[in-house]
């Protein structure tokens, strides 16, 4: 009995998977939606059998995967069964939403490397040159359009463009890690009011305002700022990890400001808006995030924030 419902569960659910992987390989812009969608089905089975079961609809998958689509396809569908895998076990044993964040993170962060690694050794596929050269090319496009038109570019701001473009490549692990925290932090937000309606229990998100980093994280982030003042020989392994650790810890410190914004807000029960108007303001005036900045560091050294 358990292993007839055991095949036939497997079938429907790998047979949604198989469906959503033919919508998202043959119609591309439902791809930027169903991508979100696509560990569901291993989640759902995840939910109600175990690791060694779950991983056996992993191998079928795969195997699927290459019928109905191409060889180029399974590490994609490695990364949303593995994935989806996890998230099951971690919600079925009832760990916190922050715990399965990070773990889903850090498993698409995995997933995504691997990726990138494939691509560039198989295929010589380099996905940060070529991301550099549409992006030059882009702006070349533009500044000849303008001329075309008989309007003057603004350079300064065209220069400051060219030196972000150029700093991909140093930058590159920080932006999978933050594209990897996206991917999580939307395949949770498009999954668990599913599971939910599934009957499954899922965890909740503390309020935002209830956010803290830890008080020794401050000397942590002063020790790396300190650092990143030294002149480092450019390129070199340690001057790239410093940057990108800054960076990092700057964005933790910003959500931190923007937290206790929310918190302040809270206290004095001002309407829901005032912070995120606030948030939406800081992130459109360039200027205001430094203001965020300095609030998040304020509150880790000094406030010890409580909620009554």
């Amino acid at each position: 009995m358990k292993s007839t419902r055991f095949i036939t569960e497997g079938a429907v659910l790998l047979a949604i998977y198989s469906v959503l992987l033919l919508m998202i390989t043959y119609v591309p812009f439902l791809s930027l939606i169903l991508t979100f969608l696509m560990p569901l089905p291993f989640i759902v089975f995840s939910l109600k059998y175990s690791i060694k079961e779950s991983l056996l609809l992993c191998c079928v998958a795969i195997g699927i995967t290459m019928v109905i689509t191409s060889a180029t396809v399974i590490p994609s569908t490695l990364m949303f069964s593995t994935i989806g895998i996890a998230l099951g076990y971690l919600i079925k044993n009832e760990r916190s939403k922050g715990e399965i964040l990070i773990t889903s993170t850090f498993l698409y962060l995995i997933h995504i490397v691997l990726i990138y690694l494939l691509a560039k050794t198989l295929f010589n596929m380099d996905i940060v040159k070529d991301m550099m050269n549409s992006m030059t090319d882009a702006i070349e496009k533009s500044k000849e359009m303008y001329s075309s038109l008989g309007v003057k570019p603004n350079q300064n701001g065209l220069d400051d463009l060219l030196a972000v473009i150029k700093l991909i490549p140093t930058l590159f692990p920080t932006l999978l890690l933050m594209f990897s925290f996206t991917l999580a932090f939307l395949t949770q937000l498009v999954t668990f009011p599913l599971i939910k309606r599934f009957g499954y229990k899922t965890p909740k998100f503390k309020p935002f305002r209830e956010f803290r980093l830890p008080a020794g994280f401050m000397w942590f982030f002063l020790i790396v700022m300190i650092i990143s003042f030294f002149k480092l020989k450019q390129g070199s392994f340690f001057n790239v990890a410093v940057i990108n650790v800054t960076y990092v810890l700057q964005v933790l410190v910003i959500v931190q400001g923007y937290a206790s914004i929310f918190y302040f807000s809270y206290l004095k029960q001002f309407s829901k808006a005032v912070p995120i108007i606030i948030m939406i303001a800081s992130l459109i005036i360039q200027p205001l995030i430094y203001i965020v900045l300095l609030i998040g560091i304020v509150s880790i050294g000094i406030f010890n924030r409580r909620i009554n």
